[in-house]
């Protein structure tokens, strides 16, 4: 646990935790508790993917499906750094028992959803949960385990992302088909009432005191509030110009500069917030002198925004346009959530025995995945039946980004030293899921203008409307409008992974440009096997370690 303030103002340090001392019993209901909330925290990024069709159909709001991924995204990518930091202020148990708690009652509150407004908002409250109990779990662990397992132990929890990116798309095509949409979120009800029976005895308690005064004056606020203001604005106006309101509107406009102008005031007051005593900044500024990690937060960004469109936009396109039914869909996503994972671990095995491997592996990712990026892009948009060639796209962008990712987390650990790795590893987290939310966020203008331009040359106004609100609609149309309708749908998917090709061009560069710049870097820290190995088990979906 974090320092307190002793009645004299001066930093004292907390209670510390003997983890030799742990019962193997107490450890075994520790690891169960803290892997089942870690585990359904990280399936809510995946899961929605294939039930995304279903859901807004049935809530008779079709175009805007993608902010049931966004909503969720903004407010677990905004939240992580503050949690970061309240984890050293009020301690680990505490956090995490209110963030399961945060995470269960909206995740009941999705399921019981009636309109699509209340299905987005109560999706941004749940990501809150969800990146409590992701900040706190892999903290937690620190504290309970001792130096020898920490390796064994800390494996054993990254394997959640891997089986959350494989079960994910498939477990929600199975509900969707099998039963009740509201299943997906329902599911988690159970299981956080688990987590929560193993971890509430099993967790030793450190004195944590939540309402100490002093400990209340630690907290950036301020700063949290604007780390989730400037990419909410930025992303709302993504989202909805072009589409609900047009892009020279004043809405739009207002956004853009509210966002911009939010951006400013966060850079500007966490500067002033790291000189003063009693408030620790949510990012130190300073960090971002550093063109290795400016760099380094730019490639994340567009790997972030490629990884979290494709695993969305797939399973959309093998239903719109391939007539596939959810589970189907996320069995079709295999060779994109099987290969990833695993050339994330081949990576990290690499990076363990030869370190230097690093620049190598992340421009060979960075250019894998450009190349699956264009592939996907460049599917027969009159084609309405799954080409055999896609699973080979695939396979070449997952194992584009499943080599990016680890030696990125690893060039952090070497560049960084204790004191500034954990605000260098969450500014890292923030980029790739704010990517993911930017990413989603244009692919989905892009949508709305293709197929209002596209929709029109055919269908009446009322008919578009229909076709645009629901799935559902397509049945009444006649044989050769469905057909059009589907390669309509198919030129606009094409067109979105071009969009996508843009940033993955960017990303290369800025790989190419950090690799140059690394090559020249002296200080280099070694790094075992085993941690090679955990870098590739924990980094290749929306939430590593």
């Amino acid at each position: 646990m974090g320092n307190y303030f002793d009645s004299h103002g001066k930093v004292t340090k907390s209670t510390q935790l003997d983890p030799s001392k742990i019962s193997n019993l107490r450890m075994f209901m520790c690891m169960v508790g803290l892997w089942t909330c870690l585990f359904l925290s990280a399936l809510e990024t995946t899961i929605v993917a294939t039930a995304l069709n279903k859901i807004s159909s049935d809530l008779d709001c079709l175009g805007e499906s993608t902010w049931i991924v966004v909503a969720y995204l903004l407010t677990y990518n905004g939240f992580l750094l503050l949690f970061s930091k309240l984890t050293d202020i009020f301690g680990q148990k505490s956090l995490l028992i209110l963030a399961q708690v945060l995470f269960l009652v909206f995740s009941m509150a999705c399921g019981a959803a009636q309109t699509m407004n209340q299905l987005i908002i109560f999706r941004a409250l749940q990501g809150i949960g969800g990146s409590g109990i992701y900040s706190t779990v892999f903290v937690i662990i620190t504290k309970i385990i001792t130096v020898d397992k920490i390796g064994l132990y800390t494996g054993i929890l990254s394997s959640v992302f891997a089986i959350a990116s494989l079960l994910g798309p498939i477990l929600g095509g199975v509900i969707v088909d099998n039963t009740t949409w509201r299943w997906v979120f329902f599911i988690n009800g159970p299981g956080i009432v688990l987590s929560l029976a193993f971890v509430i005895p099993g967790i030793p308690g450190l004195g944590e005191k939540i309402l100490d005064k002093q400990n209340l004056r630690r907290v950036d606020v301020i700063g949290g509030l604007l780390s989730l203001a400037w990419p909410t604005l930025l992303v709302f106006a993504l989202e909805e110009g072009g589409d609900s309101y047009g892009w020279g509107s004043g809405t739009i406009i207002g956004t853009l500069v509210g966002s911009g102008v939010s951006l400013i005031a966060f850079v500007s007051y966490e500067r002033w917030v790291q000189n003063r005593s009693q408030q620790e900044p949510i990012l130190p500024i300073r960090l971002l002198k550093s063109p290795k990690l400016c760099l380094n937060l730019l490639t994340m960004f567009c790997l972030g925004v490629c990884f979290y469109a494709s695993i969305v936009l797939l399973p959309q396109r093998f239903q719109a346009v391939d007539g596939m039914s959810p589970m189907s869909a996320g069995i079709h996503l295999l060779p994109f959530t099987i290969v990833s994972p695993l050339f994330s671990i081949v990576c990290g095995v690499v990076l363990g025995k030869a370190q230097k491997s690093a620049i190598y592996l992340m421009m060979a990712g960075a250019a894998l995945t450009v190349v699956g990026v264009a592939l996907i892009g460049s599917i027969p948009s009159g084609a309405t039946s799954l080409s055999p060639e896609v699973y080979g796209y695939e396979v070449v962008l997952a194992a584009g980004s499943g080599f990016m990712m680890p030696p990125l987390i690893m060039m952090l650990k070497t560049e960084f030293n204790d004191a500034d790795l954990a605000s260098a590893m969450g500014a890292n987290n923030t980029s790739r899921t704010l990517g993911g939310c930017v990413g989603l966020a244009v692919c989905s203008t892009v949508l709305h203008s293709d197929l209002k331009s596209s929709l029109a040359a055919f269908l009446g106004p009322s008919q578009v409307t229909a076709v645009l609100n629901s799935s559902v609609n397509l049945t009444s149309l006649t044989e050769s409008q469905g057909i059009q309708v589907k390669q309509a749908y198919s030129k606009s998917y094409n067109n979105q992974f071009r969009a996508l090709l843009a940033f993955a061009s960017v990303g290369m560069v800025a790989a190419i440009v950090l690799g140059l710049l690394r090559t020249r870097q002296v200080r280099r820290r070694p790094i075992s096997i085993v941690q090679g190995t955990l870098l590739g088990l924990g980094n290749h979906t929306d939430t590593e370690n």
